[in-house]
């Protein structure tokens, strides 16, 4: 790995594989495929029911996969580029790619055709698997424009005729079966080839290039290693609990690394792991597989938390819910102080039958925990989750620490932190607060960028987060406060941390979305995404027969969303509140660039997309200031 010749060695990865039984993903998937080879893996559904591979036939197309790779004359260490959403094919594109010794670059299916490029571009791709015909067509659209002037083979998972003469000469385009028999067909020649490489591969062999989101920038191609996948999937299921028993729905996607170690560790313990038809199936698709582990990014919880409370309904109805509410919140307190009193045990067991019961059953009724990650969870929704007997996992890390560096435990639930840090992760907290990490875990650096790999490694070998948090004592458990680059100076010299905000103020029923700004500005102000739906019925309540584009400029309800956010932020300092607005007329979108595809904001862009907005906050006359007084929002 020539590449690596100007990145540090992790020392901490070394150290743990001098003591680890299994150090590699070649060894886990034999040793797993082997004793679990009858048991399903690998599902997706038909709208009645989901179907599943076994261990035994997704270990025969992985092998399959690598003896094809090998076949094409790719060597070790060249990179396999996979452009697609979660279905059981992505894993065998995975796995395979490992075992014939070559990396893994995993791509997001939402990426736009630029973005697409340039990460097979600068990870130095040869081959690009794509699974619809939208992905197959930006590859080939690249390939033919000379963007991708290293890619030689393209892999169809999806049914896709190539007209003769539609991919540019010197790339081969292949369908996934076609693909599959080619590896099959020569898979007795190459098995000891295949062989020879899983067992010569070592913990601190890179085996996969997740890129970041690109927040800040482009992104940047994180190299991670095997030891980083594998101990991380030993001590979080260890920790949190997986079993063979365990059954995943998968729909965060697998290119995101939060959700490949779910599927890694889930893979670890034999477990089932079943593929949503897509987002919008996910209510259904709960109801039909019935899963016991559910990770996800917080707005998953955040719709449901909302449906819930809209159908509550009124009167009657909504008093015995908020009742219920009141009980689950009282039983778990009490729970976690060892004693419950016995009538509080008997109206809980109650409420837990009953109002409990129903919410339960929307989510297939066999939940044993979600997982929360990739951004920062509401309080609100995480103690409406725990009140109604859901267990929630809320847990932190990031792309280079592949990923987990913490994660509440079903032991240990504190709501408002992101857990204990994971068994051998050492984290401690820098003198500005930032969060800073050194273990098996941490990559080995990012791709053609050793000198800003640099820069995020100290003298000791701790990785940088760039993350602002805190460690309490007495439940061992860390939280995190906001973004080191994202914290936002005010023209005083004030420092205000946009999270917190943002996520108070997400907490109204009103707000879909918010963006915090005010970066050298004399006050903080906020872009506005409404609920359109209510701010529309609203309106004609009150007469506003107006448009939806009327409706963002109208002052009647920009100082109603005023008094709103207000309301949702009494509990920050005077400076730090929100003293004016700028309506959106649509939702940030993934597809602008504008959020990533776990929905973190990236600031830059929206910056720059709803630049008026911003300047309309502080250029606007003193009388058309519609903020709240200050004596009417400090309390």
């Amino acid at each position: 790995m020539d590449f690596l010749s100007d990145y540090p060695v992790n020392q901490s990865l070394l150290d743990w594989a001098q003591e680890a039984e299994i150090t590699t993903l070649p060894q886990v998937f034999t040793k797993v495929a082997k004793e679990c080879a009858h048991r399903p893996y690998l599902g997706s559904c038909d709208g009645k029911k989901f179907n599943f591979k076994t261990y035994g036939e997704v270990y025969q197309e992985v092998l399959c996969f690598a003896s094809a790779l090998l076949e094409l004359g790719l060597e070790r260490f060249q990179r396999v580029a996979n452009f697609s959403t979660n279905r059981p094919e992505w894993p065998v594109v995975d796995f395979g790619t490992v075992f014939a010794g070559c990396i893994h670059v995993s791509m997001y299916p939402t990426l736009s055709s630029e973005e697409m490029a340039y990460i097979v571009d600068n990870s130095d791709a040869v081959v690009v698997v794509a699974s619809c015909k939208e992905q197959i067509k930006k590859v080939i659209e690249a390939v033919n424009n000379n963007l991708l002037p290293k890619v030689r083979h393209i892999v169809a998972m999806d049914r896709f005729e190539a007209n003769q003469g539609e991919v540019k000469e010197g790339v081969r385009f292949w369908n996934w079966d076609e693909f599959l028999v080619s590896g099959r067909d020569t898979l007795e020649a190459n098995r000891a080839a295949i062989e020879k490489i899983c067992q010569e591969t070592k913990a601190d062999d890179v085996c996969s290039f997740v890129y970041t989101s690109g927040t800040t920038g482009n992104p940047k191609g994180a190299m991670l290693m095997n030891g980083n996948f594998v101990s991380q999937m030993v001590s979080l299921t260890k920790m949190v609990g997986l079993n063979k028993d365990d059954v995943e729905l998968s729909f965060l996607p697998l290119s995101h690394v939060f959700e490949r170690i779910c599927y890694y560790a889930l893979t670890y313990c034999g477990s089932a792991i079943g593929y949503t038809r897509s987002i919008k199936f996910v209510p259904a698709d709960l109801k039909i597989l019935r899963p016991t582990v559910v990770p996800s990014v917080p707005r998953l919880f955040e719709k449901i938390f909302a449906k819930v409370v809209a159908n509550s309904g009124g009167g009657l109805k909504d008093k015995i819910f908020h009742r219920a509410m009141a009980v689950g919140r009282a039983y778990r307190e009490a729970v976690k102080k060892g004693k419950v009193p016995f009538l509080l045990k008997a109206e809980f067991a109650l409420v837990n039958n009953t109002v409990f019961a129903k919410i339960r059953q929307a989510t297939g009724g066999r939940i044993r925990f979600f997982i929360s990650g990739g951004a920062p969870a509401r309080l609100d929704v995480l103690n409406f989750f725990l009140d109604v007997n859901l267990c929630i996992l809320e847990g932190y890390g990031l792309t280079e620490t592949s990923p987990v560096l913490c994660v509440n435990l079903p032991n240990n639930i504190n709501p408002g932190t992101v857990g204990e840090a994971v068994e051998g992760v050492q984290i401690k907290v820098a003198d500005d607060g930032e969060i800073c990490a050194k273990g098996p875990n941490i990559m080995r650096g990012y791709f053609k960028l050793p000198e800003e790999t640099a820069e995020v490694f100290d003298e000791e070998g701790f990785f940088h987060t760039g993350d602002v948090g805190e460690y309490n004592e007495l439940t061992k458990c860390y939280a995190i406060t906001d973004r080191k680059k994202e914290i936002i100076v005010l023209s005083n010299g004030k420092n205000v941390a946009p999270a917190p905000l943002e996520n108070a103020i997400k907490g109204s029923t009103w707000i879909e979305q918010v963006v915090i700004v005010g970066n050298n500005r004399s006050f903080v102000g906020a872009l506005i995404v409404p609920n359109f739906e209510k701010l529309e019925k609203w309106a004609q309540e009150q007469g506003l027969n107006l448009s939806r584009e009327e409706l963002v400029k109208d002052v009647k309800v920009e100082k109603m969303l005023l008094k709103e956010i207000a309301e949702c932020c009494q509990s920050f300092s005077a400076y730090e509140k929100v003293r004016r607005i700028a309506i959106l007329p649509r939702e940030l979108k993934a597809s602008e660039g504008e959020i990533t595809p776990t929905l973190k904001v990236k600031r830059r862009i929206v910056n720059a997309h709803f630049g008026d907005f911003v300047e309309g906050i502080y250029n606007r006359p003193s009388e058309e200031t519609f903020a709240v007084p200050e004596e009417k929002v400090t309390k």
